[in-house]
């Protein structure tokens, strides 16, 4: 009798992770679709290394010859191996920024639209593991924001609706153990949090940062 309980039990937790892997998946497939290519076409193949004296930043705006900078930008370590490399226009990240850690393995791959945050940004662990998984639009958070441990275990998938928490919230121990579980509907929370589950959140409001 203890054994069947036992797993039964074990059944309804494999249930309830699949469950939410489920719907994340389909959240982000749906965030994704608000996101449009970032047309690059008009970036001219040519780069500068960011300590050129040519260069000068202005306003968090790059100009040459007192004209905003098109083209790409290059820092490198002093082992010679590229630690960024972004592209620009008129002066603004516009396009792909990727930058290195020293042994050459890709850090973070961030997508920008005339300077502000846009789509899809990605992290990675030293191991290659990925770190962080957001989803921005008009440099807000959108959609589903996911977030793993060194060693590949998950660690939160937050739901972002305008930049605010909006749906399911769900972050997890590095053992796999849930440690919040809840619902953010109009600036409220409903549900479960911190590592018990069986600790019921009451209507609390949301104390949103800012920025």
């Amino acid at each position: 009798m203890v054994q069947k309980e036992h797993l039964l039990n074990k059944f309804i937790i494999l249930l309830f992770c699949q469950l939410i892997f489920s719907c994340s998946e389909t959240a982000n497939k749906k965030s994704n679709n608000i996101f449009e290519k970032v047309d690059i076409s008009q970036v001219p193949n040519t780069s500068f290394f960011l300590n050129d004296n040519k260069l000068k930043l202005q306003n968090g705006v790059y100009y040459i010859s007192h004209k905003p900078y098109s083209g790409f930008i290059k820092e490198i370590y002093k082992n010679d191996t590229v630690k960024k490399f972004a592209s620009y226009y008129q002066g603004k990240q516009h396009g792909t920024t990727k930058t290195f850690f020293e042994n050459g393995k890709l850090e973070t791959e961030r997508n920008y639209k005339n300077g502000i945050g846009y789509g899809r940004h990605y992290g990675y662990w030293k191991n290659g593991n990925i770190k962080f998984d957001f989803s921005y639009f008009n440099d807000k958070r959108q959609g589903m924001q996911k977030q793993w441990y060194e060693s590949g275990s998950p660690y939160c998938f937050l739901m972002y609706k305008n930049d605010r928490e909006d749906g399911m919230q769900n972050a997890w121990r590095e053992n796999g153990k849930p440690y919040i579980s809840y619902e953010a509907k109009d600036g409220r929370r409903y549900g479960l949090q911190k590592s018990n589950l069986c600790y019921t959140l009451k209507d609390q409001k949301l104390k949103v940062k800012s920025k």
